[in-house]
């Protein structure tokens, strides 16, 4: 990526990691793994920067989304599962604004190279030409736990729409939540999660910040 390209970016984003060669293999080895879903990976965003975490992002599906939800739901054994969830999903992000159709990039939720405990943050991608969720991506472990079984987070440049997908006994579902910092619920669990022992420390501090940041009467 050059200069002009870098000057762009939205959110600041790590290109290069120069700690050890086990920081570069795994580094190497989401990059395989998102490239097996479709999306090509640009970097992990700057820790630092004031975005809901993947952790509390992932609650979108249950939070009480007080209008702010938008959903759409395929049965887990139809025969045309794959293409179904696939197309799904698409219609629903880029209406939604997870991206826009000229230029797909959003965040994806992953364990962060540099964690020594797994912690997830924010890989940013771009959607390729040819992509699969449901199917391949999900088979490789990235996109979901096995083929035909996507389970992900994902939030847009802004940090202003999550998009979920997880399955169920019998249907599986994509879930749009809009306006994040605006959800009563949503802030009220994060809160909850910054006084928990149980929640990686990296985890509580970037939830603290998103907290801070986006106030509800901020936008």
């Amino acid at each position: 990526m050059g200069e002009e390209a870098a000057d762009q970016l939205a959110l600041p984003v790590i290109i290069t990691r120069g700690q050890s060669s086990e920081d570069f293999m795994q580094e190497a080895e989401l990059a395989q793994g998102l490239a097996a879903a479709g999306l090509t990976y640009l970097g992990m965003v700057e820790p630092s920067a004031p975005l809901i975490p993947p952790r509390l992002a992932a609650f979108a599906n249950s939070a009480a989304a007080e209008g702010e939800e938008w959903a759409a739901s395929v049965e887990s054994d139809a025969p045309d599962f794959q293409e179904r969830f696939n197309h799904e999903w698409y219609m629903l992000a880029a209406d939604q604004g997870l991206f826009s159709r000229e230029d797909p990039q959003f965040l994806f939720a992953s364990a962060e190279p540099e964690s020594g405990h797994g912690a997830s943050w924010w890989a940013r991608v771009a959607l390729r030409a040819e992509w699969d969720l449901a199917g391949a991506g999900a088979a490789a472990q990235v996109t979901g736990c096995g083929w035909g079984h996507p389970e992900f987070v994902m939030l847009s440049l802004d940090g202003n729409v999550i998009v979920r997908g997880s399955q169920g006994e019998k249907w599986t579902d994509v879930v749009c939540l809009r306006n994040p910092h605006r959800i009563r619920s949503l802030r009220e669990m994060g809160a909850r999660m910054t006084d928990s022992g149980s929640i990686p420390r990296e985890t509580r501090e970037a939830i603290a910040r998103w907290l801070a940041h986006a106030a509800p009467d901020e936008r």
